[in-house]
């Protein structure tokens, strides 16, 4: 085998016409760029996924236990005791969901009202749980700040035509990362809201934490199987499937296409092997004059194709890692937060990927050899140093 790679190097480095050197290092080219797009646009929707996971997750819980048809749930103490015998449950806290209207002195809009027992499942909060919090968009849009009154207009009873309002001091503006909480959701003290809406000492959902966020799905049909009608319990991937599904697909699309660009390259590896089958078929039917074999032939043909890919797909996860790391430093790229909810495009970098993207190069780059390997191999000693 030393002797099939020393060859293939020799072939690779030698001097061979500047038409071969240029087709070389086209190849060489096109699998480095193929490769360190892949590398970028996989790590970016990689960031992508996490940071839409942790952004969801900080504003909404893994499950959300409630009633069918929003009916309010009463008796949720002892609801809460038979989710808490299930181990893979971390917490479980009551939390009251409606909608109302925030009117300012210069506008109005929708908003979705959300009550809670304390102020620590507020992210990034600036100021105190003991008014309303709104979002940093909302507050915006309504053109209001802290501490400014703001009216809430509502349904009192739920199902009843109730229309309630009430003025509110603006004590906290949160920001959730995500553009849809930012600018359509409110905070406010659990009491407080269920006053508001007339519930009494009832609540709307129950939220869960789990210990780990993937056992969502196994837990939330475990806590269906032991609760049962009127009540349901969604966890957050299903909530967002929509969500998840788009960013699926756009992953699997741009992976597709940027592999193509590797594809093409590789075709120009081939092209580069087949000239250099025929720029050495003199050299061929030497070294099988010699004793080397149909195998050997094809050994060192394929092993010029291998490293040609090998030094394509290491520059290109170099040139890749090096990209990665400019984004992620310095955020060059500003997104618009209305389209995509978040403002700067994120970085996260998985080394399975790289794996994968340096193995399917190489795997590529070896395919686009065969072809070239076989036709030399069949050449026969007396007929190729004949033409000659």
């Amino acid at each position: 085998m030393k002797a099939e790679l020393f060859i293939a190097r020799r072939h690779i480095t030698s001097s061979g016409g500047a038409f071969r050197k240029i087709i070389t290092g086209l190849s060489i080219g096109g699998v480095i760029i193929g490769v360190g797009s892949l590398i970028v646009v996989l790590s970016v929707e990689n960031g992508l996924h996490k940071n839409f996971k942790e952004q969801i997750l900080a504003t909404t819980s893994e499950i959300t236990v409630m009633k069918f048809h929003h009916e309010p749930i009463q008796d949720y103490e002892s609801l809460t005791k038979k989710i808490y015998k299930i181990k893979e449950v971390r917490s479980v806290m009551p939390v009251v969901y409606s909608k109302g209207i925030l009117r300012s002195e210069k506008t109005q809009d929708g908003v979705v009202l959300r009550g809670v027992p304390d102020s620590k499942e507020i992210k990034n909060l600036e100021g105190e749980l003991c008014g309303i919090v709104l979002g940093k968009t909302l507050a915006n849009k309504l053109s209001v700040f802290l501490y400014d009154s703001i009216t809430l207009f509502g349904i009192g009873n739920i199902g009843s035509m109730d229309i309630r309002s009430k003025e509110f001091e603006i004590t906290g503006i949160f920001d959730a990362g995500l553009y849809s909480y930012n600018s359509t959701l409110a905070y406010l003290p659990m009491k407080t809201l269920q006053n508001f809406l007339k519930l009494g000492d009832t609540v709307t959902g129950l939220e869960i934490r789990l210990n780990n966020i993937y056992d969502a799905p196994e837990v939330s049909q475990r806590i269906n199987g032991e609760i049962g009608y009127p009540y349901y319990a969604p966890h957050w991937i299903e909530l967002n499937s929509n969500l998840f599904s788009a960013l699926r697909l756009e992953k699997a699309t741009m992976f597709t296409l940027l592999l193509l660009i590797i594809v093409v390259a590789c075709f120009g590896i081939s092209a580069t092997l087949i000239m250099l089958v025929i720029q050495k078929t003199r050299e061929i039917g030497v070294l099988r004059a010699l004793g080397a074999d149909s195998k050997m032939i094809k050994r060192i043909f394929m092993l010029e194709g291998i490293i040609i890919g090998i030094i394509g797909t290491v520059v290109g996860i170099g040139i890749g890692l090096i990209m990665c790391f400019i984004l992620s430093k310095w955020q060059i790229i500003n997104l618009p937060p209305g389209v995509y909810g978040i403002d700067t495009l994120p970085v996260y970098m998985r080394m399975w990927d790289f794996v994968l993207v340096g193995f399917g190069a190489i795997l590529i780059s070896f395919l686009a050899s065969l072809y070239p390997a076989t036709r030399a191999a069949k050449l026969l000693p007396s007929e190729a140093i004949r033409y000659e």
